[in-house]
């Protein structure tokens, strides 16, 4: 037992002697900021080395902490003071001993497992105390152009910049998302965020030089074959550390962390942990990426075979592994066609027109992309009758495809998942830009107003703003105002300008903040899914602005007016002032009557 003791006493000297050493290191760094006036590089290395001497500290800190809790460092005490003190201490060493017995039952949870430690916490904002104050980055030498000041210019064009630059550049997305990601979530994420996937070797430095609005830990990157595989194994102690420390580091920034567990849990026990230390989590994926898979330039001819895309799960119940058996056997009329790689998963899907699928992921996709989709499940025969019925029926026409997209538009999409993050972290809306959309429109009087309001709240994808033009009369602006009160009670921001009725799109498309603005004409009886169509469009096609030509759901040249496009694009001869745009054509077929 003395020499448990002796043990615990030069752990706590050699503690002792590194926070000299600390010291000594920050004094060092002191003398020599105020040597003089030092270069970039100079303060870099000083303010790294101050970093890590703070990191350093802390951590000796919590060890001495740690030490002087320990239950032998405790009994060794205990017991060195009833034999300097045979009275009263001896006498009361039983008693020691025995409420010592009592308390020790009762562990404490180690750093990352479990809810986040306060020794854990504590070591993540020493090493980002630097961050608060002045608000700028310790590491701002890093940090990507226009990121940190992007929340001052969101929806505007900068001062200087050419139409066509603003339209290339200084329109894009509006959250910043950081975190464990897979290669297939940051791809998917990509087209509506700024995505920076962080890796075990520079996760502290790069999650203080993005600005993420968002740090996300996905279930599926901590598998096998990922930089972070085996973080929630015992195994990977030192990697799961990591990741715990990127969790604590991030909290003490205040960032907000979801756990996005997208994967069984078989595939990975001991998650348990990540949840705790997380601030939400959620069970859904990413969803479908409408702009990698959808029905884009369909080929004519498409192979009418049924293809189970993928491999057999090994996990199948019996039932359906009986069904799939069946199905894709020797003699059956589905063709297995083994693993797929998700970046070619898009392009198999669009030749093919019939699909047998028993993942409700891989449906949606399938779906979006233009083929008809039958589920396993069910009787055998009643599946084969299905399938020939599909067989027959061949590729679906248009109207199925629009009814496919519209349905996974609002939730089970990327943009709709990602907005659903947001939202559970408690980020504004407007940082999801891609679905922010204005209604622009003209209404001289009580009349035009009326059919406006009517026609924009029929509308199942609902607009983020209405702005509305009334004419040089000032008495019909109060009255469109009036008149729109209903809008505006439902939750869309109206506003309404003076202004006379020529060019009203340009003056209504400047009063706008929405990144994205549809001119609105009241004497079209438009359909329900009328901005649901274009919205989906956009988002398939990741274009600059969309319209009706003659080509269906295919990009073309030109373009004469469009009915969605950037907000900076909307007026006479726009489109024609800038170059590099992407102009999309929605489909042959009118949405209108």
């Amino acid at each position: 037992m003395s020499e448990e003791t002796a043990d615990s006493a030069d752990s706590a000297g050699s503690a002792g002697d590194q926070d000299l050493e600390a010291a000594g290191d920050v004094e060092a760094a002191g003398d020599l900021a105020s040597a003089g006036d030092l270069g970039a590089a100079d303060r870099d290395r000083l303010a790294r080395l101050l970093r890590e001497t703070r990191l350093q500290l802390t951590m000796t800190q919590a060890r001495l902490a740690a030490l002087e809790q320990s239950a032998t460092l405790e009994l060794g005490r205990t017991l060195v003071r009833a034999a300097r003190r045979p009275w009263p201490r001896g006498a009361q060493l039983p008693r020691d001993l025995y409420r010592m017995w009592r308390g020790g039952g009762t562990s404490q949870a180690l750093p990352g497992r479990g809810a986040t430690s306060p020794a854990m916490l504590a070591l993540a904002s020493a090493q980002l105390s630097d961050l608060s104050g002045g608000g700028e980055r310790l590491l701002s030498a890093l940090t990507a152009p226009g990121l940190s000041a992007r929340s001052q210019t969101h929806g505007a064009v900068p001062s200087g910049m050419g139409l066509s630059g603003a339209v290339l550049s200084g329109v894009g997305p509006g959250v910043v998302l950081t975190g464990v990601l897979t290669a297939r979530a940051c791809a998917a994420l990509a087209p509506d965020a700024a995505v920076h996937p962080l890796l075990p070797h520079d996760a502290d430095i790069l999650l203080e030089s993005c600005g993420a609005d968002l740090v996300v830990v996905q279930a599926a990157a901590l598998l096998a074959g990922s930089p972070w595989a085996y973080a929630v194994d015992p195994a990977g102690a030192d990697r799961g550390r990591r990741l715990a420390r990127l969790i604590a580091a991030a909290r003490a920034l205040g960032k907000p962390v979801i756990f996005v567990r997208d994967i069984p849990p078989h595939l990975a026990p001991g998650l348990d942990w990540v949840a705790d230390s997380c601030d939400a989590v959620t069970d859904d994926d990413f969803g479908v990426p409408l702009a990698q898979f959808n029905p884009i330039a369909l080929p004519i001819m498409r192979a009418s075979q049924p293809v189970y895309a993928g491999v057999r799960d090994p996990r199948e119940s019996p039932a359906l592994r009986a069904l799939l058996d069946g199905l894709t056997g020797p003699d059956g009329p589905v063709r297995v066609s083994g693993e797929i790689p998700w970046r070619q998963r898009a392009a198999f899907y669009r030749e093919h027109s019939l699909f047998v699928t028993a993942c409700a992921e891989h449906a949606r996709e399938q779906w979006c992309s233009g083929a008809r989709v039958l589920l396993a499940y069910g009787d055998h025969t009643d599946v084969l009758r299905e399938l020939a019925e599909a067989s027959a029926a061949g590729p679906p026409d248009w109207p199925e495809v629009a009814a496919a997209l519209r349905s996974v538009f609002p939730e089970q999409a990327t943009t709709g998942r990602l907005a659903g993050l947001a939202r559970l972290a408690g980020l504004p809306d407007d940082l999801i830009t891609g679905r922010r959309i204005a209604v622009l429109a003209f209404a001289g009087n009580a009349d035009a107003a009326a059919t406006l309001g009517a026609s924009v709240l029929n509308q199942r994808l609902r607009p983020a703003e209405l702005v509305v033009g009334a004419g040089d009369d000032e008495m019909a602006a109060r009255t469109v105002t009036g008149v729109l009160a209903e809008v505006a009670a439902r939750g869309i921001p109206v506003r309404v300008i003076s202004h006379p009725a020529q060019d009203w799109i340009r003056a209504c498309a400047c009063a706008a903040s929405s990144p994205w603005a549809a001119p609105w004409f009241s004497d079209q009886d438009l359909a329900d899914s009328y901005l649901l169509d274009l919205a989906c469009a956009r988002e398939c096609s990741q274009a600059d602005a969309i319209g009706y030509a003659d080509a269906e759901y295919a990009y073309i040249t030109t373009l004469e007016s469009p009915r969605l496009a950037r907000r900076e694009l909307l007026g006479p001869d726009r489109l024609d002032s800038c170059h590099g745009l992407r102009l999309f054509s929605a489909s042959r077929v009118p949405v209108m009557s």
